[in-house]
């Protein structure tokens, strides 16, 4: 396992140049041709979080100003998760004919999705983040966890995008239902409401969502103006090494299967 692990980062350092391609051609083409360009990475989520501010808001009476913050330092994560997830999965179906023609680290794909997100979360981020200020978000030395709480969410979406990359080529219909999936983990995650909100029988599923700490790393500093709980940083450190861990251990043994399966 350790040999193959080091021939995996070694491929994968030596492709380095194509990974760098890849998110490239990602992040150009996505918006190409259209008048405003990449700016739509910015005003695509904050159009689709301020309609779920004023809509929200509206609906459990809170003030705007305080649950737009509140929702947005939440949105942020989840957009970033929800996205590798469904991306990573099609990664290896999208990119058949390349694949087939020559030969490339395959985990080349998913890494280069979740890459690109990453760049989109964290300019998304910036533009955010001034909203967020403006309309009275908490400023404090505790904005400076944001890099390190990216790093975990990173580690953990990429060690499931992974299994999801891998899974979809055998059974294809899971592109569908990982999206589904995905909708109804979104109302489970406590993204609209705090944790405490959820109540009564499903209660427990709050704390059988790993998504969750992950939500208090951003929500804590950009909300609370805090850094997040000990607990929070630990669960959340916990869950990416282990989703790495396993994302590794399913790609390592499937990789070879891949050609044969698209």
């Amino acid at each position: 396992m350790k040999s193959n692990t080091f021939s995996f980062l070694k491929e994968l350092y030596d492709g380095r140049n194509i990974l760098s391609q890849l998110v490239s051609q990602q992040l150009i083409l996505r918006y190409r041709r259209t008048t405003l360009g990449y700016l739509w990475s910015l005003i695509s989520p904050l159009m689709m979080m301020s309609v779920m501010a004023v809509v929200f808001a509206t609906l459990f009476q809170k003030d705007l100003k305080t649950f737009a913050v509140f929702l947005f330092a939440g949105m942020i994560p989840w957009n970033f998760f929800s996205s590798v997830l469904t991306q990573s999965g099609i990664s290896f179906i999208n990119n058949e004919g390349l694949i087939k023609k020559i030969y490339l680290p395959k985990a080349i794909f998913p890494l280069s999705i979740a890459c690109a997100l990453l760049i989109d979360s964290a300019l998304a981020f910036l533009a955010l983040f001034a909203i967020i200020l403006v309309l009275g978000g908490s400023l404090s030395w505790a904005i400076l966890f944001i890099p390190v709480a990216y790093v975990m969410l990173f580690f953990f979406s990429l060690g499931l995008g992974l299994i999801m990359s891998i899974t979809t080529v055998f059974f294809r219909d899971l592109q569908y239902v990982i999206a589904i999936v995905m909708q109804a983990l979104f109302f489970l995650t406590p993204i609209l409401y705090k944790p405490s909100a959820l109540t009564g029988k499903v209660a427990w599923l709050i704390d059988l969502n790993p998504v969750v700490p992950f939500i208090e790393l951003f929500r804590a500093p950009l909300f609370l103006g805090t850094l997040p709980s000990s607990n929070s940083m630990m669960l959340a450190a916990l869950y990416s090494v282990f989703s790495m861990a396993v994302g590794l251990f399913v790609f390592l043994r499937n990789e070879k299967k891949i050609v044969f399966r698209l």
